[in-house]
């Protein structure tokens, strides 16, 4: 057989293709496996720095001010020593859920409450090594502290001597209120605990479902706010309490609207469902003080006026004109919320005026003495939290309270224009006494106020126990209305008789400072029973919890 023969006959033999093609597809197979082992090795290693990663950023956010060496000392914890590129940024985290996942986290933003930490490392390649470069695995994860304290701005118990309390809430609410000092000592003396309250409250206006956030969104009747804390109070076994508030509410029109947001902000617990568990929830608030808060936010035309004939022997007669502002925006009485949380007063403005019969040159002359006091808001700020354990001694909540800045005159004002807020109230000389033949006006001026906040500090047995402190101004004046008349200008005009103008100066400032004495207490009693108190403020925390941290997204 030539050799041409047999090299056609090679070329068409067909024996053992198959194998050769098998061979051929193996060896892409095996290539391909390696590859997908390979992967499904990074794909491994990424879950496992994603978990690392997780851990660390929640290490971080529990201890802010060592961020970074947790983050790192957690990564080396978990095997990730050998990171390539670490980067942990503090800022703040708002869990709206209005609010994009990805705009929630705010970088630098202060106080800061969270962090974000970004991390890449070498992945591992077994087979893929020798021809392609390692791979970077990038893994980010951002954690937020979850301490909470709930703490609230509030007022004392005003003494309810002479019925000026009933008077006072009776203007606010409406009605006639007479309850006894009895009833109002059981309401300064209790307790109940917001979840209790707001669960209670949901259920007078038929809100089932849905959030917090929903039920703070309404404006619900005082007489629903009343029975919620009747709820409550009768729920945690305080029946002299419960038995003070259905005393309040029969005697009330209870007509009157209440915004809940000006009465409690939940914070982060917002958006939580109604009547689900929140550990946060189950501070508790002076009833007294939420009973204050409510009148105050129900006062829908923003000024009262009320008649004190009687409330100080010895007086012809004693008229106040109150109005109060609106509170601030985001700012409940009392707030749950991490630090940089906050809560004010509303703005408020007084108008008292004191008459008293003359004596000698001015018998049967009225001598009338004009009071206007305006306040500001006050505030408090959660500052900082410390989250150690509880039998260790140490957590505390800092309480930075600002009390408002107090002006004070005597003159007068026209009562009308005083719940116009965004104006000023124009302050005139005052009318003291006006007689056929004598005059006499007055004017005097006092402020207090402090350039910086004060810091109150609450260990976990002040938040036991319900203490309330307060801050006030350095400046104070414990005789407001003594100090004015003390340091008033006043002007005596005379038509001819030749009367001593000095004579008659020293009786008017003998005639008003028995008055003045009086006045003094009055007017800080009226105050406080509105949550307000002249140049300070009282702070009270009510619950703390230390959850570490969590994630956040």
């Amino acid at each position: 057989m030539s050799t041409a023969s047999l090299a056609r006959r090679a070329a068409s033999a067909e024996d053992g293709a198959i194998a050769i093609v098998m061979a051929l597809f193996l060896m892409v197979c095996v290539s391909l496996s390696a590859i997908a082992i390979d992967m499904g090795s990074l794909y491994l290693e990424r879950r496992t720095a994603q978990g690392a990663a997780d851990l660390a950023a929640m290490a971080a956010a529990a201890d802010l001010d060592r961020a970074e060496e947790a983050a790192r000392a957690t990564l080396a914890a978990n095997g990730m020593g050998d990171v390539r590129a670490l980067s942990v940024v503090k800022g703040r985290y708002e869990g709206d859920g209005a609010v994009a996942p990805d705009l929630r986290f705010v970088a630098g933003r202060e106080p800061y409450n969270a962090v974000r930490l970004d991390m890449a490392r070498s992945g591992q390649l077994y087979f893929a090594k020798s021809f392609m470069a390692e791979p970077e695995i990038s893994v980010s994860a951002l954690g937020a502290a979850d301490a909470q304290a709930t703490f609230s701005i509030g007022s004392r118990l005003a003494s309810p001597k002479d019925g000026l309390l009933n008077t006072l809430l009776g203007s606010l609410l409406g009605g006639k209120v007479s309850l006894s000092a009895m009833d109002y000592n059981a309401l300064a003396d209790a307790q109940i605990s917001l979840d209790s309250f707001l669960s209670a409250l949901a259920a007078e206006i038929d809100l089932t479902g849905g959030t917090y956030s929903a039920l703070l969104n309404s404006d619900v009747r005082v007489d629903n706010v009343l029975d919620a804390i009747v709820k409550a109070a009768t729920s945690g076994g305080d029946m002299q309490a419960a038995h003070a508030a259905a005393t309040l509410a029969s005697q009330i029109a209870g007509t009157a609207t209440v915004p809940l947001n000006t009465l409690v902000d939940l914070g982060p617990l917002a958006n939580a469902a109604v009547g689900q568990p929140q550990a946060g929830l189950a501070a508790e608030v002076s009833v007294m003080s939420l009973l204050s808060a409510a009148a105050v936010a129900a006062n829908g035309a923003n000024q009262v006026a009320v008649n004190l004939d009687g409330s100080i022997p010895g007086l012809l007669s004693l008229r106040l004109d109150l109005a109060i502002g609106e509170a601030a925006q985001h700012s409940g009485w009392v707030a749950i919320g991490q630090q940089g949380a906050t809560v004010r007063t509303a703005q408020t403005r007084l108008r008292l005026v004191a008459e008293v019969g003359g004596t000698g040159l001015l018998a049967g002359v009225r001598v009338r003495l004009p009071l206007y006091v305006e306040i500001a808001g006050a505030e408090a700020r959660l500052a900082g939290l410390t989250c150690g354990p509880v039998q260790g001694g140490n957590r505390e909540a800092v309480i930075e309270a600002q009390p408002a800045v107090v002006k004070a005159w005597i003159g007068d004002v026209a009562p009308g224009g005083l719940s116009s807020f965004g104006t000023s109230v124009p302050v005139s000389n005052a009318s003291v006494v006006q007689a056929p033949l004598i005059s006499v006006s007055a004017s005097a001026f006092a402020q207090m106020t402090n350039a910086a906040a004060t810091e109150l500090r609450f260990s976990q047995s002040d938040i036991d126990a319900h203490v309330v402190k307060t801050a006030k101004v350095h400046d104070h004046l414990s005789s407001l209305v003594s100090s004015l008349l003390q340091t008033a200008n006043l002007n005596v005009n005379v038509l001819g008789l030749g009367l001593n103008v000095s004579a008659i100066k020293a009786l008017v400032l003998s005639l008003l400072s028995p008055v003045v004495s009086a006045l003094d207490p009055l007017v800080a009693s009226l105050l406080k029973s509105i949550g307000v108190g002249l140049g300070e403020v009282d702070v009270q925390v009510n619950g703390l919890r230390c959850g570490g941290a969590v994630l956040a997204g």
